[in-house]
């Protein structure tokens, strides 16, 4: 029982982005990405108008992000790149660009860039 309240507590110290690339094999270019709205924001905020709702992604290959920059528009969303995988703690649930951490909404590309 112990063990199972103290794995509870754990939260890592690490970006989950970092802690994932470094599982990855070797040459493979991770793009985090698609997470940081939940399913009812992403229903209601998909082609919002007159601006699009904002995902955020982190990637350090700028070619794998421009690949899913792509699909987050053809989504119906505005993509906005906080940085690189390091930066992926912002974007993870209770991160400051979180839907359900700090952040706690959906918000436009101008609006994103100033909090970038």
């Amino acid at each position: 029982m112990e063990r199972v309240a103290s794995r509870r507590r754990f939260r890592p110290t690490n970006p989950r982005g970092q802690l994932i690339a470094a599982l990855l094999p070797e040459g493979a270019e991770l793009v985090k990405a698609f997470g940081t709205l939940g399913a009812e924001s992403l229903g209601s905020g998909v082609n919002r108008s007159p601006e699009r709702a904002v995902l955020f992604y982190a990637t350090d290959y700028p070619e794998a992000g421009k690949a899913v920059a792509r699909l987050i528009a053809a989504s119906g969303f505005s993509p906005v790149r906080v940085g690189g995988v390091d930066q992926s703690i912002r974007i993870e649930v209770g991160g400051d660009l979180h839907e359900f951490g700090k952040l706690g909404k959906l918000v436009s590309a101008k609006e994103a860039e100033a909090l970038v």
